[in-house]
């Protein structure tokens, strides 16, 4: 069985007209536990958006999403919320945090909302933010953070909890070259753990080197896969399941 399957996902927007807009268009693929996985595509390929239907923080408008043998579309939102603490990690390009908040404290939160002490949640932080390499900057500000740093330490609030499944998006949105070279050498690093899944979505080839397979995304289709590996195409029709 997968980790993650998409099963003919489809999701829609609205132009200013009201016209649907198709982000996503009828993708299946499949990708097992331990992966590495690269998803390539231009600005607006939809490759944010399978990331975020893959954590659960958004709904499909067609198809279905299977996580560790559940169907994510026909959980509840509180039960979605729960696997996104306990099993995926999601780093995106952009996240929010208040300019004054410190940097253990904003990699320990995910931590602490499942009832964990300050102290336990502090120590995961930091060390989480060692594997990633910028623990010197643990009890700087956010505010304080380059735009390098502060993809690492996204990439580490979302590997706090040691999740059986890591989505990072954009990880090379920063305008230094020395600072891409470290953190695509993390996604290198990341991608050799056998006990985590990693799939990266990029506009940037150098982005996805690290992973063991790839593919690619335009106008919201999936237009190739290594369909020899671990990236296969998925079939049509799924055989329901039970939760």
């Amino acid at each position: 069985m997968p980790l993650l399957a998409f099963d003919d996902v489809t999701k829609l927007a609205h132009d200013t007209s009201g016209r649907p807009l198709a982000l996503l268009d009828g993708v299946s693929f499949e990708v097992v536990a331990g992966a590495s996985v690269g998803v390539w595509g231009a600005r607006r390929s939809g490759k944010s958006t399978l990331l975020r239907i893959a954590a659960g923080i958004e709904r499909p408008d067609g198809g279905s999403v299977w996580f560790d043998g559940r169907n994510l579309t026909r959980m509840s939102r509180g039960e979605v919320a729960r696997l996104l603490r306990e099993k995926i990690g999601f780093a995106p390009m952009e996240w929010h945090a208040t300019r004054n908040e410190v940097v253990v404290d904003h990699v320990a939160l995910p931590v602490l909302s499942v009832g964990a002490t300050l102290r336990h949640a502090h120590l995961l932080a930091r060390e989480t933010l060692e594997r990633v390499g910028v623990t010197s900057r643990a009890d700087a500000r956010v505010g304080e953070l380059s735009p390098g740093e502060r993809t690492c330490v996204s990439i580490a609030r979302g590997l706090v909890r040691d999740p059986l499944l890591l989505l990072v998006d954009e990880p090379g949105a920063t305008p230094s070259p020395s600072d891409r070279d470290e953190i695509y050498a993390l996604l290198r690093a990341l991608a050799r753990d056998p006990a985590l899944t990693l799939i990266v979505a990029s506009e940037d080839v150098a982005a996805i080197r690290a992973a063991r397979r790839a593919m690619t995304l335009s106008d919201g289709a999936l237009r190739s896969s290594d369909v020899a590996g671990t990236v296969v195409p998925f079939p049509r029709q799924r055989a329901e399941q039970a939760d």
